[in-house]
């Protein structure tokens, strides 16, 4: 007992010693303010917090060599770059970052992806809708290694996706998309950029009768009919945990997906869209709008 309570305190004496900030990107976007705060009431030690959003390149510069913490916590893509630009040595946490994989990376960084499990999420759209056996995904080269997974997964469960790779938004062909099953969005940044091009096509999807199957739950109010997205809490608690297990020298996954999950199901535009779905599934989402 004694042994392990000496190897406890060393732990968190190792801990207590590490300098550890936390960087956000800009914490008046929700999403990012929300994992902030979870992080902030799972971590039980001190860190110092900063919101780069109003600094320039030079200040963000000046400040991590001044702070030069040993660990850094990025929420975003922008607070990750700058820490990786100045402080590669330093170990490196993030999360909050669409497809973290075309980042630039070292043997020092470990995260959360942004990103759900594929397969998790095509069983899911698989056990409203049994039926589903052909669904559009548009992606990008921004998105390629996102699409790669959803492919290894889609084989597993007999559903055949067909790509449409865009570099700007007006090459999609909606035509093809009426002719499957219905549509996986994924976050690809050139598609949305285009918040006209995204709500023209929710519109045509619902002339064509075909569902949409979305990330967030703010395309619940477009019209999506399945949303299955990441839980940001869950995040902030997830990087807390993993933080407190790289200090107390204990073994972790490095680059862990999301654990907590909302599951969002449209029954309304379902109807609309006459799409026969599995009652019994309704017991796995989060709401159903009706």
């Amino acid at each position: 007992m004694k042994i392990m309570l000496s190897l406890l305190l060393v732990a968190l004496s190792f801990l207590n010693a590490q300098k550890v900030l936390v960087m956000n990107s800009n914490s008046q976007v929700d999403r990012y303010h929300q994992v902030e705060d979870a992080f902030k009431t799972s971590f039980t030690h001190p860190a110092t917090y900063v919101d780069i959003s109003k600094m320039d390149e030079k200040e963000i510069q000046n400040y991590l060599y001044e702070v030069y913490p040993d660990i850094v916590y990025t929420i975003g893509t922008k607070a990750y770059q700058y820490a990786y630009k100045y402080i590669p040595e330093k170990k490196i946490f993030f999360s909050s970052i669409v497809n973290y994989e075309r980042l630039s990376s070292t043997k020092r960084y470990f995260g959360v992806s942004n990103e759900l499990h594929s397969g998790m999420q095509l069983t899911l759209i698989k056990s409203f809708f049994p039926t589903i056996k052909d669904l559009t995904v548009i992606y990008s080269k921004y998105t390629e290694d996102i699409l790669e997974h959803y492919k290894q997964e889609a084989k597993n469960l007999n559903i055949k996706l067909s790509t449409q790779k865009i570099s700007t938004p007006d090459m999609i062909d909606k035509e093809k998309i009426a002719k499957t099953d219905g549509l996986l969005l994924i976050a690809d940044p050139i598609l949305m950029k285009d918040e006209a091009k995204v709500k023209e096509i929710f519109r045509d999807m619902k002339r064509y009768r075909k569902p949409i199957f979305a990330y967030h739950e703010l395309f619940i109010a477009h019209g999506a009919t399945l949303v299955i997205s990441i839980d940001a809490n869950t995040i902030g608690r997830q990087i807390a945990s993993m933080i407190h297990s790289f200090s107390s020298d204990n073994a972790f996954t490095p680059i862990q997906v999301p654990v907590g999950t909302t599951v969002i199901f449209n029954q309304r535009v379902a109807n609309q869209l006459s799409r026969a779905y599995t009652p019994a599934a309704l017991g796995v989402a989060s709401k159903v709008v009706k």
